[in-house]
């Protein structure tokens, strides 16, 4: 069962309109954006999961991009992470594959594109999620991925486009989502991962210690079956809190930090149906960060603005656009100072870039019969 609606307020205007649509590979899924040919410009690199490829499309900072430019990868891709891997100055890529089990390294050749190494980790049996960071401090970018059975496993980076076998982090449920920040305050950085599946459902963290040694934290209930995760500081307290998507109970979750890294779950609450990925910015410009889900099997996106103490309006503010919204990415793709999305649209095969319109603190509106 789906969680229950909480009572409606006046519903908020649009805060987005459909700025560029791009022709995609087939089934895109998980996007990022970055400044990958460092021309001052936001790029979007989505996954082509049923094509086996990605696609790069290059901004021209005007929140349009030139056609993409397809690479391959292994087979059915399903996430993909920049860092610095090989020392110079440039992002590269690391591609997850979830049929072959693979993890595949695209080195930024500076130039405005990309070279695979022809070198693959594999991580193990079943991996789902990945992530790039620093995670033990030696100046090298290294990988985090979720693997169903219980576990995450970190690859350290060696600084030149490689990564050793690494460390193995066993937790108490099934890993799906990851992100990363320092929860508990000590410098270092740590890893959050959502946990789904029969068991312990909710949120782990893994803190990082030193001496490349980490530690788990108990297992944070809530959130029923959560496969993505996202960073925000929901209650203005200057702690990073974490919030969760499920789309078997169509709700989200927020866990308030307690300023120590250790978390407590608020009442779920809904986002519109089959909420898939989850992303965190201030869309409204009050200072406070707001939540963009996509909604699978309602073809939008759905917007909901933080309060600042935990919680967030209702009923959201939802946005159409293309059939089966996946992954979503934020920039500032037009240079106007607003934070703008591109989100993947699987059974159109295409990417929509909604671009922030020029409002502030937005009002609710009189006249709904536009949002029937």
């Amino acid at each position: 069962m789906g969680c229950p609606a909480k009572k409606a307020e006046k519903p908020l205007p649009k805060l987005f309109y459909i700025g560029a649509v791009m022709d995609a590979g087939k089934e895109p899924s998980f996007i990022v954006t970055e400044d990958f040919d460092e021309d001052g410009n936001l790029d979007i690199i989505s996954l082509n999961t049923g094509d086996d490829s990605f696609s790069y499309y290059k901004g021209n900072g005007d929140g349009t991009f030139r056609d993409h430019i397809i690479f391959k990868t292994g087979d059915n891709p399903i996430c993909i992470a920049y860092g610095r891997f090989n020392g110079d100055s440039h992002l590269d890529l690391a591609v997850l594959n979830y049929a072959d089990q693979t993890i595949h390294i695209y080195i930024n050749t500076g130039f405005g594109s990309f070279k695979n190494t022809g070198k693959f980790l594999k991580p193990g049996k079943i991996p789902l999620n990945l992530i790039a960071h620093d995670f033990n401090m030696d100046g090298f970018d290294d990988l985090a991925v979720s693997m169903r059975y219980h576990k995450v496993i970190l690859h350290w980076g060696k600084g030149n486009g490689y990564f050793s076998e690494g460390l193995t982090v066993p937790l108490g449920g099934q890993p799906t989502g990851l992100t990363r920040a320092d929860y508990n305050g000590d410098q270092r950085p740590d890893i959050a991962v959502a946990l789904a599946g029969s068991g312990n459902v909710g949120v782990q963290i893994i803190l990082g210690k030193e001496n490349n040694q980490f530690e788990t934290s108990k297992v944070f209930h809530g959130g029923g079956q959560p496969i993505a995760i996202a960073n925000l500081d929901a209650d203005s307290d200057g702690d990073i809190d974490l919030v969760t998507a499920s789309n078997s109970t169509h709700a989200l979750a927020t866990f308030i930090n307690e300023g120590n890294g250790t978390f407590k779950s608020l009442k779920h609450f809904a986002s519109g149906e089959f909420p898939k990925f989850i992303v965190s910015a201030d869309f409204s410009g009050d200072g406070v960060p707001d939540l963009a889900v996509s909604n699978a099997t309602l073809d939008k996106v759905s917007v909901e603005l933080g309060r600042g103490d935990g919680t967030f309006t209702y009923p959201p503010i939802y946005h159409h656009v293309d059939e089966y919204p996946q992954g979503i990415a934020v920039g500032d793709f037009n240079k106007d100072g607003m934070v703008d999305l591109a989100i993947t649209c699987r059974d159109k095969k295409m990417i929509n870039v909604l671009l922030k319109k020029n409002m502030v603190n937005p009002t609710p509106i009189k006249d709904t019969s536009s949002e029937l």
